[in-house]
């Protein structure tokens, strides 16, 4: 269940969070969105791939976390065993939502704060405070703020993202064929890569239109993202064992 509220200073002062990361806390998944902006840290951790999204028709990229739906190979005795965690991941119980306010005499919907009430880290006894004894928001929330303001930003990334590289017949479709320690196989479908061959034999032109918008960075830390993969499949091998003996 959820229950999702606009955050405010008087009603929800007493709120304090307390993260935990184990299963059926909002965090046994096995892929999460992400966003331009964080590419640099995620290819140190995560395998990185693009999902296609059939209400827009737009490849979103994402985060691998496990092979299977609520596999987080990442979870560890409610630690996240990464040192970078993905905004999405990290902003709970925070989202974004909307609220009209008028902007030169128009109603307008701006992005503001609200908070998941009946997410279990959420309490008024335990945690981290959302606001200070005065009012003010705490360090922790004004971090949580600033995650916030940059995943609205980088929805707004990936459309022309998205754009550019299938214009440019970048994107391919991957299947990952899989063996694990314990003799089981799984075959992963619908997730999405860039062509080396392809960025390999485009011309000049198109490479430096890539390279000014930033584009090019990207395309190398999702493609240098992939040796992860084997790193993932050994997380992977580690609990097959484990749950063994």
């Amino acid at each position: 269940m959820t229950k999702h509220v606009l955050l405010d200073n008087v009603s929800h002062r007493d709120l304090r969070v307390s993260p935990t990361f184990r299963p059926g806390h909002g965090y046994d998944v096995n892929l999460a969105r992400i966003f331009p902006s964080e590419f640099l840290l995620l290819q140190n951790e995560y395998p990185l791939f693009f999902i296609k999204n059939h209400d827009t028709s737009h490849f979103e990229p994402i985060a691998l976390f496990g092979f299977s739906e609520q596999e987080n190979l990442y979870l560890d005795d409610g630690r996240w065993n990464a040192d970078y965690i993905p905004h999405s991941i990290e902003r709970q119980p925070l989202l974004i939502g909307f609220q009209d306010q008028t902007v030169d005499g128009v109603p307008t919907p701006m992005p503001v704060v609200h908070v998941d009430l009946d997410h279990p880290s959420i309490s008024e006894s335990e945690g981290t405070p959302l606001f200070l004894p005065h009012g003010g928001e705490s360090e922790w929330l004004q971090r949580m703020t600033g995650i916030l303001k940059a995943i609205h930003d980088g929805h707004e990334a990936i459309q022309p993202l998205s754009q550019t590289l299938v214009g440019m017949e970048l994107i391919e479709s991957v299947s990952l064929d899989l063996k694990f320690a314990d003799g089981s196989k799984k075959i992963l479908k619908g997730l999405y890569t860039v062509s080396e061959s392809r960025l390999a034999a485009l011309a000049g032109t198109a490479l430096e239109l890539l390279n000014k918008r930033g584009y090019l960075h990207h395309v190398f830390m999702m493609l240098a993202s992939q040796l992860n993969l084997e790193s993932l499949i050994k997380r992977k091998n580690r609990t097959l064992v484990a749950t063994a003996s």
